[in-house]
C-alpha cells in the first residue's frame, strides 16, 4: 500500500511520510541521501547504483531512516521497475539521459518522480529533453502522480528566484542567470564540480537564448562575459551553455519576456581546449584511440583527466555562486532585481562532507521532495520548478540556514 492509498482509506488530510528511491549515489545522490535522512517526511531510502558498493557503504550509517542498497543498471527496465516497486517517490540523480526511462518506470509502479536536470536533444535539431519530459504531463496527471523536473540548484532554485523577481515587475525585458564554482586543487586551475559527463554534454550542446518570442541557437561556449559575482568568487569569465531555465521560464511565467540566457563560469584555456578538441572530432563518443594494446574512447580519457568530484575528500578552497538578474519596468522606472546565492566549499564540507555544488544541488532536490510530500505542488502532472510557490520554497531554503541576498538597482532611461 503506498501513501496515496493510505490517505484515501483514512480520509485524513494529514501528510503521509514517503518511501524514497534515489537512483545514482555519486556526489549529488550521496549528499541527497544524507539530507533526506533528517527529513521527518521520509520513512526509508532505497539507494540504487551501478556500483553496488558505492550504495552499500551508506547503509552502515546509523540514523532514524532505514537505508537499503541495490546494485542495478537503470537501463534494465524490467529490473528497475521491480526494484522501485513500493516506492512513493523516485529520484533520478544518475545521468539526465535516463530521465525518460525512469519516468516511465515511475508511472508503472505509481510513484511520483523528481530529477535535478534534463538532457539535451537525443539527436541534432531534435526536441530538448525538458520538453520531452513535460510532454508526459497528461500521463502523470491521468495516473494522479506528480513529477518535478529540473529541480536542483540551477535549474531549480534559479527558476524560483527568477519568478520571484519577475512578479515584482510590470514588464520583463531580460532574465540573466549566471552560475559557477571557483576551486583550487593542486595541479588544476579549473575543473567541473558536477558530473564530468554531464558537464561535457552541457558545454558541447548548442545553447539557446530566448529572444524575439522564440528560442534561438547559439554556438557552444559563445558570448563570453565578465560577470561580477559576490565575494569570494568575484569577477569571472562566463559563457553561454545549454540550460533548462532558458527553455521553460518564457512559457511558465505568464508574461512576455524579452531575453533569457544562462552563462556558466569557465576558465578560458579550458574553453579553448574543449572547442579545439571538438572541432577535431576527438570528443565524439565513437572516436577511439589506441593506448598500448587497448582501444579506448578519447572522450572518456579526456574526462578522466579531471578529478572525480564525488571522490574529493578534503575541503576545497573557493565557493559556488548563483546570480539571477531580472530586468524590467515597474511604476514608471526601469530596475534590475538581483538574487545571489554563494556558499564556500569549506562550509559545504562541514555540513555534508561534500562540495558546495553537490550540497546546494542536493538541497534543491530535497526541497522538491518536501513539497511533493506536503502536497504543495501544482498537483498531478509534470512541472518545472518555476510553477512552485516561491514562499514555500524559500521557507524550506531558510530552514537550512542557507544564504540568499536580494538587491535592486534603478537604471537610467
Amino acid at each position: 500500500m503506498n501513501y496515496r492509498e493510505k490517505t484515501k482509506r483514512s480520509e485524513k488530510p494529514s501528510i503521509e511520510p514517503m518511501r524514497v528511491a534515489i537512483l545514482g549515489v555519486g556526489g549529488l545522490g550521496r549528499t541527497l541521501a544524507s539530507e533526506l535522512r533528517g527529513d521527518p517526511r521520509v520513512t526509508s531510502l532505497l539507494l540504487i547504483d551501478l556500483f553496488g558498493e558505492r550504495a552499500r557503504v551508506l547503509t552502515g550509517i546509523r540514523g532514524r531512516v532505514a537505508i537499503e542498497a541495490k546494485q542495478l543498471n537503470v537501463e534494465n527496465r524490467i529490473a528497475l521497475t521491480k526494484a522501485i516497486a513500493g516506492s512513493d517517490l523516485v529520484i533520478n540523480t544518475t545521468l539526465p539521459r535516463y530521465n525518460l526511462g525512469i519516468m516511465q518506470a515511475a508511472l508503472e509502479v505509481r510513484a511520483d518522480y523528481l530529477d535535478p536536470s534534463a538532457a539535451g536533444p537525443r539527436e541534432a535539431g531534435g526536441l530538448a529533453g525538458i520538453f520531452e519530459q513535460l510532454a508526459m504531463g497528461e500521463a502523470f496527471k491521468a495516473a494522479g502522480l506528480t513529477a518535478l523536473v529540473s529541480m536542483g540548484l540551477d535549474p531549480g532554485i534559479s527558476n524560483v528566484m527568477a519568478r520571484t523577481a519577475a512578479e515584482r515587475l510590470d514588464t520583463v525585458d531580460a532574465i540573466r542567470i549566471r552560475s559557477g564554482s571557483v576551486a583550487a586543487l593542486p595541479g588544476y586551475t579549473s575543473f567541473p564540480l558536477y558530473s564530468r559527463e554531464v558537464f561535457l554534454s552541457d558545454v558541447l550542446t548548442p545553447p539557446t537564448v530566448w529572444l524575439d518570442g522564440g528560442l534561438q541557437n547559439r554556438a557552444p561556449l559563445s558570448e563570453p562575459e565578465e560577470y561580477p559575482f559576490p565575494p569570494p568568487v568575484g569577477s569571472q569569465r562566463t559563457y553561454l551553455i545549454s540550460h533548462e531555465e532558458v527553455k521553460t521560464l518564457p512559457k511558465y511565467l505568464g508574461k512576455p519576456i524579452g531575453r533569457v540566457d544562462f552563462k556558466y563560469v569557465l576558465e578560458p584555456h579550458l574553453v579553448q581546449a574543449i572547442l579545439s578538441l571538438d572541432k577535431l572530432g576527438l570528443l565524439a563518443d565513437a572516436h577511439l584511440i589506441r593506448v598500448g594494446n587497448q582501444m579506448v574512447s578519447f572522450r572518456r580519457a579526456f574526462l578522466a583527466a579531471f578529478p572525480e568530484p564525488s571522490a574529493l575528500v578534503l575541503p576545497l578552497d573557493g565557493a559556488e555562486s548563483l546570480s539571477v538578474e531580472v530586468e524590467g519596468q515597474t511604476g514608471g522606472k526601469r530596475v534590475v532585481h538581483r538574487g545571489d546565492v554563494t556558499l564556500t566549499h569549506q562550509e559545504a564540507n562541514r555540513r555534508r562532507s561534500t562540495t558546495a555544488a553537490s550540497y546546494l544541488g542536493a538541497v534543491g532536490v530535497a526541497i522538491g521532495t518536501a513539497l511533493i510530500a506536503d502536497k504543495a505542488t501544482p498537483g498531478p502532472g509534470v512541472h518545472p520548478a518555476e510553477t512552485l510557490e516561491p514562499l514555500r520554497v524559500f521557507k524550506e531554503w531558510s530552514a537550512r540556514n542557507l544564504p540568499m541576498a536580494w538587491s535592486e538597482r534603478v537604471l537610467e532611461r
